[in-house]
């Protein structure tokens, strides 16, 4: 198997941006999908219960955990640690694939990419960043 390519700082710096964007539109979208089932989230402390605790935002934290790990070797600036970045932009590649790896994040993604006009948006963007390989369906 080919080592990944290191990425340079500032595209990992856009990308982090990009992935917090998608991010923040899938939690709304689930947000909006939870309030319409359960009624209504009525404070922000509750809604990080949920991001952490409950079964139907459990999707989303295979995102959330690559986003702190982005965080954490981004901070580190550990040139030793320099092929991590580009080990981290691949399982980001294959998490948001049309069926990827990770079936149980796949399904709800793919749902919200299709269905969300902001979440469809983030995920173009992000794609971009990406770059061509691994082209999907929509984007």
């Amino acid at each position: 198997m080919e080592k990944p390519a290191p990425q340079p700082a500032a595209n990992l710096e856009a990308l982090r941006h990009a992935l917090l964007d998608l991010h923040k539109a899938l939690v709304e979208a689930q947000r909006a999908r939870y309030e319409r089932e359960h009624g209504r989230i009525e404070t922000s402390a509750r809604m990080l219960q949920l991001l952490l605790e409950d079964p139907e935002f459990e999707w989303l934290r295979a995102l959330s955990a690559l986003i702190a790990q982005l965080d954490e070797w981004m901070e580190s600036n550990d040139p030793a640690r320099e092929e991590e970045g580009a080990i981290m932009v691949a399982t980001l590649r294959s998490l948001v694939q049309p069926a990827g790896p990770n079936a149980s994040f796949s399904a709800p993604y793919w749902e919200f990419v299709e269905a969300v006009p902001d979440v469809l948006v983030a995920h173009v963007k992000l794609r971009r960043l990406l770059g061509s390989e691994g082209k999907d369906r929509k984007a």
